[in-house]
């Protein structure tokens, strides 16, 4: 890493991105009232006040604190330096998108407490390591107003995400106004249940488009081809890939880009995806051809369509990948949609941006697919864990600290005090600060992890009842095998991730179990609120084993105790429901069921657990029933505060019970 965990944990501020150079006063300076020392663009001028306002503070010019703005050609296009000192606050960039940068550090800079605000004295140097850093959201399955859009450019912005790629079309509908063929926004010919008939005119692509300039946001349209298609062929009677559907394609094209110029719009992703066609060639060519025609530079998925190296590529998985001369946006093992809150955030922390490819990195787009239908545009966020992926994905683009990481720490916290461990402990305390600072009464489903130390041991093969573990032998040995404890971190313990991306027991296999064991201090008797879970479903695919019977917490025979007591399951409301699949991608009936509550640990209800003061016993069964399981184990605390976990059995033996 660039830093060490000392330095991060020693600084005044969490700043995220942490930029790239500080210097720190070691001193607090209190401000009443801050004033431009210069007349500002429309758009920095909007971001200035909203900082003042945020922090209640005056614009005085007699008793302020002025910023001063100065211009410094010398630095790269998004770069800037920020001093805070007793006279004043001096911004230096070449380009408003570095001032816009510099304002977005200073307002985190800010502290606001017992109706005063303070910000430390530094000197920042800072400048973005990737130039595309990125978020992506597919409004073609599930439509999102314009109001959402905004809020989510909104927070992009504020950790300095400068790329909006915005998948306008899919199976399900056609989100793009087209004047020409109008049938292709027609809600007869969307899926019923997927928001028919909503779209966005070319004005509300415009208004968007000229919005998230403001924030120094580009945005990239996406029209998904030859792939992905239903309402396409739905509406127009012919394949994309047909001679009919190109010159159709074309026509669109052309329209699009007529409504929408080149300065608006200066790249289209054309998709090509998860697609077989007999005429690859022919179609991206003229598609590629059709778009270059106007000035637009190409971008495909890869895998997907061969195209010319002028085509830039964005990696979406590992495997297939073209390899060439090209530029490549990473966006490899980031999907939102398949992360499970906790593990999500260490996932995209210790993946450097681009491996393990060879091709030229341009940055990466962090990808969002709410596959199955939404019940409101909310639940999108609700369902997932969005904002957490946000701004851990804005530092690995922007501050991108993380040279090389083992892949295990995908799925498995590196081992308690080393540096690695130390390292992602401070970023988590980052996070969470600006979960509480930033994000109060926003879903953001992570709460830190580090903190959270457990015991691992097995995979047996038989489903046991766990009264064996009661003596909590050091060593076990089972069917010849010797079986010993193995240290474990986090409010999530993946046992072997679906993908097979790892886990603490990679080799496991269904119709085997695992046990999970810790010991909680609690300072006084008390009932505590918890987060639990034997599986974490994929929010993109209706395929896992579904919602546990009555009595029961898992429905691969998964179960709890707490100081040798059962801890009684929650009272589901669709007990026993599975889907109509075990594996694969779940099947369309499925796929329109909107998730319930009760189905993700941190939407629903947490369930009840009884601590006696002084140390408390928690075991837990992990067992796998199926190849397609996510096969983990998850326990948060919602309140840790009186709490402390522990795995020295001799503490809690010592303990009256």
């Amino acid at each position: 890493a660039k830093f060490t965990a000392e330095y991060l944990d020693n600084a005044p501020a969490e700043l995220i991105p942490f930029p790239q150079e500080i210097s720190w006063n070691k001193e607090w300076m209190e401000i009443q009232s801050l004033y431009s020392d210069g007349v500002l663009p429309a758009a920095l001028a909007e971001e200035w006040a909203s900082i003042v306002l945020s922090f209640n503070l005056q614009e005085n010019r007699e008793e302020g604190l002025a910023i001063v703005f100065r211009d410094n050609e010398t630095m790269a296009p998004e770069a800037y330096r920020l001093t805070v000192s007793r006279r004043r606050i001096e911004v230096q960039s070449a380009t408003d998108a570095g001032r816009f940068y510099a304002l977005q550090t200073l307002r985190q800079l800010i502290r606001k407490g017992d109706g005063r605000c303070r910000i430390p004295l530094c000197e920042i140097r800072d400048w973005p390591a990737y130039a595309v850093r990125g978020y992506m959201l597919d409004v073609g399955r599930n439509f999102q107003s314009m109001a959402s859009l905004k809020k989510q450019l909104d927070i992009m912005g504020r950790y300095k995400l400068n790329t909006f790629h915005w998948h306008l079309t899919d199976r399900p509908a056609w989100r793009i106004e087209s004047k020409r063929y109008p049938q292709l926004t027609s809600a007869a010919n969307h899926r019923p249940t997927r928001d028919p008939g909503l779209f966005y005119s070319y004005d509300d692509i415009r208004e968007l488009i000229e919005y998230a300039r403001k924030k120094h946001i580009a945005i990239i349209p996406e029209i998904d081809m030859p792939g992905h298609s239903d309402a396409f062929v739905k509406a127009m009677g012919v394949r994309m890939e047909s001679e009919e559907g190109m010159k159709i394609l074309e026509n669109i094209l052309h329209e699009f880009f007529s409504e929408i110029p080149k300065p608006d719009c200066p790249v289209i992703h054309l998709g090509s995806d998860e697609v077989r066609i007999d005429n690859p060639e022919e179609f991206i060519s003229r598609m590629v051809g059709a778009c270059e025609a106007n000035g637009r530079q190409v971008v495909i998925w890869n895998p997907g369509l061969g195209a010319g190296d002028n085509v830039i590529r964005q990696t979406w998985q590992s495997k297939h990948l073209a390899q060439g001369d090209f530029q490549e946006i990473d966006s490899w093992n980031n999907y939102v949609n398949n992360g499970e809150p906790m593990t999500q955030v260490q996932r995209l922390f210790f993946k450097p941006i681009g491996y393990p490819s060879g091709n030229e990195i341009i940055g990466g787009i962090l990808c969002f697919w709410p596959d199955v239908n939404l019940g409101n545009e909310s639940d999108a966020f609700s369902q997932n864990p969005v904002y957490p992926s946000l701004l851990t994905y804005a530092w690995a683009t922007w501050t991108a600290d993380v040279l090389k990481a083992p892949e295990a720490y995908y799925m498995v916290l590196p081992p308690q005090g080393s540096p690695a461990f130390k390292y992602f402990a401070v970023f988590e305390k980052m996070l969470a600060h600006h979960k509480n600072e930033f994000f109060a009464g926003e879903p953001f489903p992570y709460f830190r992890q580090t903190d959270k130390s457990w015991k691992l041991i097995g995979p047996f093969k038989k489903n046991r009842n766990g009264r064996f573990l009661k003596e909590t032998k050091s060593v076990y040995i089972y069917r010849g095998r010797k079986l010993v404890w193995q240290e474990a971190t986090g409010n999530t313990l993946v046992i072997n991730d679906r993908f097979r991306l790892g886990g603490y027991y990679p080799e496991a296999k269904p119709g085997e179990t695992v046990y999970a064991l810790s010991y909680i201090y609690s300072d006084k008797n008390r009932i505590a609120k918890a987060w639990i879970g034997f599986e974490t479903p994929m929010r993109s695919n209706r395929t896992y084993t579904g919602i546990p019977k009555l009595g029961s917490w898992d429905p691969s025979g998964g179960a709890i105790w707490i100081n040798d007591e059962p801890l009684p399951p929650l009272g589901w409301e669709n007990p026993g429901w599975k889907p109509s699949k075990k594996e694969g991608w779940g099947s369309a009936q499925d796929q329109e069921i909107p998730w319930r509550k009760e189905e993700l640990y941190w939407t629903r209800q947490p369930a009840e657990v009884p601590l006696k003061k002084g140390w408390n016993k928690v075991l837990a069964r992990i067992p796998c029933s199926s190849s397609y399981q996510n096969w983990m184990f998850t326990f948060v605390p919602i309140d840790m505060e009186g709490l402390r976990f522990s795995t020295n059995p001799a503490e809690y033996a010592t303990y009256d019970h």
